[in-house]
């Protein structure tokens, strides 16, 4: 009997510690700092991580930078 009470109030110890889920929270996104490409446009990162329009000619290769 002990052990089943203290086993009930262990499990709603922890459904009581677990963080609930805002269904409504703002969801965090890279940021458009030109501002210049829309969402139903391909798009990649630069170097510096901004978002720009893609163009395969711009694709930065960190591997040819470096000689590999």
């Amino acid at each position: 009997m002990k052990f089943t009470l203290a086993t009930v109030l262990a499990l709603a110890t922890v459904a009581l510690a677990y963080p609930t889920v805002q269904e409504n929270a703002p969801v965090k996104r890279q940021a458009n700092i030109a501002g210049n490409v829309v969402a139903q446009t391909p798009a990649m990162s630069d170097q510096a991580g901004n978002v720009i329009p893609f163009d395969s000619t711009k694709v930065y290769q960190d591997a040819k930078v470096k000689g590999q």
